[in-house]
Order: C-alpha cells, then sequence, then structure tokens
C-alpha cells in the first residue's frame, strides 16, 4: 500500500544512523558466531554468553515489533472497513430518501 513508501535516494547520499537496532543486531551476531568457532577459553565463556545475550535480545525485540505491526495493520484495515461500509450506507440512504422524495411526487401527480 501507499502508506509505507521509501524516499527515493537515487544518486543522493542515503542517511544512515549508525547506532541502531539492525547495526547492533548485526554485530551480536557475528559476536556469536565468532564464539561458536573461534574462541576458546575463559573469555570466550564470556563472550559468548554475553552474545547470546544479544542475539536472543534481537530476535525478541523483531517477533515483538512484528507482531505489534502486525496489530496495528489490522486495526487501521478494520477501521477502514467500518468507514467505507458507513459511507456506504449513508450513501445508500441518501439514495433511498431521494427515491422516496419522487415517487411521493409522482403519487401526487397521478392523482391530480
Amino acid at each position: 500500500m501507499a502508506r509505507r513508501r521509501r524516499p527515493q535516494t537515487t544518486g543522493q547520499y542515503a542517511d544512515w544512523h549508525f547506532r541502531s537496532f539492525p547495526t547492533f543486531f548485526g554485530f551480536a551476531c557475528g559476536a556469536f558466531l565468532a564464539t561458536l568457532v573461534l574462541i576458546d577459553g575463559e573469555l570466550g565463556n564470556v563472550m559468548f554468553i554475553v552474545s547470546l545475550f544479544g542475539v536472543s535480545f534481537g530476535i525478541a525485540h523483531i517477533i515483538g515489533h512484528t507482531l505489534r505491526r502486525r496489530g496495528l495493520d489490522r486495526a487501521v484495515e478494520h477501521e477502514e472497513e467500518m468507514e467505507r461500509e458507513r459511507r456506504a450506507l449513508a450513501a445508500r440512504d441518501a439514495a433511498s430518501l431521494e427515491g422516496e422524495t419522487h415517487s411521493i411526487r409522482r403519487r401526487r401527480r397521478r392523482r391530480t
């Protein structure tokens, strides 16, 4: 839909916030993989626990944002549907009132 459009950045410098979730999550994933593959010993155990915490926090963060965004999208869709139904009902009522006034005029014309 049109509400989530990205700004056009062709040929321009893209503004990037280094201190943001994607960079920290990428660092945590890299550190986690590095501790699994490379580091052994006491420092490796501490780094493993810290990086495991970072990765688990990141995954929980992604899941939480996804669920919240889905709930908000559903609420917006529900409100839009209710508004469409309200407008359609108002249009039907207006059309029926208009038809009613025309039918009364026709009856009066026939009587006279």
